[in-house]
């Protein structure tokens, strides 16, 4: 194949692939907001409702409307994590054909600002995770400040909240209800994030890698 026909091969999948990265954090952003919409609608009502019934219907209420929402913050985890994978599979495309461009024309490569490497940690490099380059787990930590990230640890909070109304209908004190809540919703981030981060690297694990970072590569 000719070079300017494998240019216009090339030009066009990537201008594909970054239309399905925007698409992908367009929809897990719109999702993550539809949820913290639900959950303050939720709380706003609550909040009336705690005027007018006493203590133990309000607990009821918050037990029967946050595992709703909790469903819902599930649905929405998946759907995120999903996206996720779908943008770092694009990722690795665009960071291929950069390439691929480099070779078909060599002068070009210096002028490359972002990654030439189909590797997770390219793409990890240009989602700004270098940032921590002191940090032991940056992995953890980009994943933590992702979207998907970012639904666990609201999942947690209102898993939290569904223990500590239920062991307060159960007759626990307030301190009780409290310490009860905090450890559900650390168990299940934590249960949850290395559940998730299991899924990511079985998405992305029939991806190849063809041109992964080799020593003396620049960063």
């Amino acid at each position: 194949m000719d070079k300017p026909s494998a240019l216009t091969i090339l030009t066009t999948e990537h201008y594909t692939l970054q239309m399905v990265r925007t698409a992908t954090i367009t929809d897990a952003t719109g999702r993550a907001g539809h949820l913290l919409t639900t959950i303050s609608a939720s709380m706003i009502a609550l909040g009336f409702v705690a005027q007018v019934v006493p203590p133990p219907v309000l607990l009821t209420l918050v037990l029967v409307v946050f595992s709703g929402l909790f469903l819902i913050g599930l649905a929405t985890l998946f759907r995120t994590v999903e996206l996720s994978i779908e943008d770092v599979q694009a990722g690795l495309g665009i960071n291929r054909i950069r390439h691929v461009y480099g070779d078909l024309e060599p002068s070009t490569r210096d002028a490359f600002v972002r990654q030439v490497h189909d590797d997770t940690a390219a793409v990890e490099a240009d989602a700004g995770q270098t940032g921590w380059p002191k940090a032991r787990r940056p992995k953890l930590i980009g994943t933590a400040l992702s979207v998907a990230g970012f639904v666990n640890l609201v999942n947690g909070l209102v898993a939290g909240t569904i223990a500590g109304a239920a062991a307060g209908l159960l007759g626990a004190g307030l301190t009780w209800s409290i310490v009860i809540g905090a450890l559900v919703a650390l168990t299940v981030i934590s249960a949850f994030g290395v559940a998730l981060g299991r899924i990511g690297r079985r998405g992305l694990a029939p991806i190849t890698t063809r041109y992964p970072r080799t020593e003396g590569d620049p960063p």
